[in-house]
């Protein structure tokens, strides 16, 4: 194995360069729910690099349905026929000329059917590299070369008539033009080439490795073992959150003692809304507080001495705005100029200043609640602050989002 780490091979693709080749379809054949679709086919596009047969193969076994099990000879179809052909190495990352003449990377086949790529293990940084030099255009001779020195790594090479003494090149190909077509042009007339025997032993390896890694589900064994897909159930959890988004037993925007309905944390699956409702107060529930900010000497740097200031948040709960401005007023004409308390920089009395900040208070309901039975935001956020710690935590455990705790009981429990 080559770099660090995890197995990097040439052949493997994410699903989504798969799906853009032709080795799964756009949509599923069983069923016209959109849902279904998006979710299933998002589902296999976003899973991680493997090689082509074990997309095509995945979705397959999901266009076959939730009750469909099948076998490998049920699988053949374009997909699992295209997949083929680049397990087989025919059709490879490569390189061809366009009609002006310009090199452009692409999947690509050449004619005679010549095998132009061997997967195997590389180095990280260069797994998903075109599989062979765009040099082999139009080259009179074409060799194998291992680049791994070890008959495993095999990669092709634009190649001379004196070459035979590199032991580690074998001649592939020898005539007029190297030329290779892109198969987005062609797929069609590729999708048939090889035997359906060759496309089945394609098939069973890649159920054998999926079926060890569990990505596919073995039904039955033996001759003509059936496989079904692997993530019904996931797909069915998703699909009923989505009933339920789309279903919005309360419209959003409806305002009950205080709180209103809303979507909540929203996501998107694969396409699919997926909406976590819940109620919030009409009125964001807030709290007035009141900070001291006052002078200190410091020194820094030798003898020079500087001022600076420090703050603190006063213990003091207010719900109404205008009453803690009023205190933090009568707190900065009460508390200066005393004797003994001043500090003077340059002439100049340094004083405390009382200012007032608010805060906002996160409280939230779940969507499926009776919020008909939910006092208001704010009468319960009161009742749970200045309530005794049982009452606080009655409260809390209603609510979706709890707001901390940050008064002392005033009502001692009966």
């Amino acid at each position: 194995m080559m770099g660090w780490g995890s197995m990097y091979f040439t052949g493997y693709r994410s699903p989504t360069e798969w799906a853009e080749l032709g080795l799964m379809g756009d949509k599923l054949s069983f069923t016209d729910d959109d849902t279904v679709n998006k979710l299933g086919i998002g589902y296999i596009k976003n899973q991680t690099r493997e090689c082509a047969m074990d997309t095509a193969v995945r979705y397959t076994l999901l266009n076959a349905g939730e009750n469909g099990e099948i076998n490998a000879k049920q699988m053949l179809n374009q997909h699992t026929r295209l997949a083929a052909l680049v397990e087989e190495g025919i059709v490879a990352d490569g390189w061809y000329e366009d009609n002006e003449g310009t090199k452009q990377r692409g999947w690509v086949y050449h004619e005679d059917g010549i095998r132009l790529h061997w997967n195997h293990v590389s180095s990280a940084y260069s797994h998903d590299n075109a599989h062979f030099s765009a040099n082999v255009l139009n080259a009179k001779i074409v060799a194998k070369y291992d680049s791994g020195y070890a008959g495993r790594a095999w990669s092709l090479v634009a190649s001379r008539h004196d070459s035979h003494f590199r032991r580690d090149l074998v001649k592939h190909w020898e005539g007029d033009s190297f030329v290779l077509h892109p198969l987005k042009e062609n797929i069609r007339a590729m999708t048939h080439y090889l035997e359906d025997k060759v496309v089945l032993r394609a098939i069973n390896k890649s159920l054998n490795r999926m079926v060890k890694s569990e990505k596919a589900v073995q039904v039955t064994a033996g001759r003509g073992r059936t496989f079904r897909w692997d993530a019904w159930g996931w797909l069915d959890k998703y699909r009923q959150k989505h009933l339920v988004t789309m279903a919005k037993q309360r419209k959003l925007g409806d305002k009950v003692n205080g709180w209103e309905f809303t979507k909540g944390r929203t996501t998107n699956m694969y396409g699919v809304e997926i909406c976590d409702h819940e109620w919030i107060p009409v009125t964001p529930v807030e709290t007035h507080h009141i900070r001291i900010t006052c002078p200190s000497w410091t020194k820094y740097h030798w003898s020079s001495e500087h001022v600076v200031w420090k703050s603190i948040q006063l213990p003091h709960l207010f719900f109404d705005k205008e009453q803690a401005e009023q205190v933090a007023k009568e707190l900065g004409a009460n508390s200066y100029p005393r004797e003994g308390l001043a500090i003077r920089l340059n002439g100049k009395q340094l004083t405390p200043s009382f200012k007032v900040f608010t805060q906002i208070h996160k409280m939230s309901v779940g969507g499926a609640a009776m919020i008909e039975d939910y006092q208001e935001p704010l009468v319960m956020f009161e009742r749970m602050q200045l309530g005794t710690k049982e009452m606080f935590s009655m409260y809390s455990n209603k609510l979706r989002h709890s707001p901390d705790k940050i008064a002392g009981s005033e009502v001692k429990e009966e």
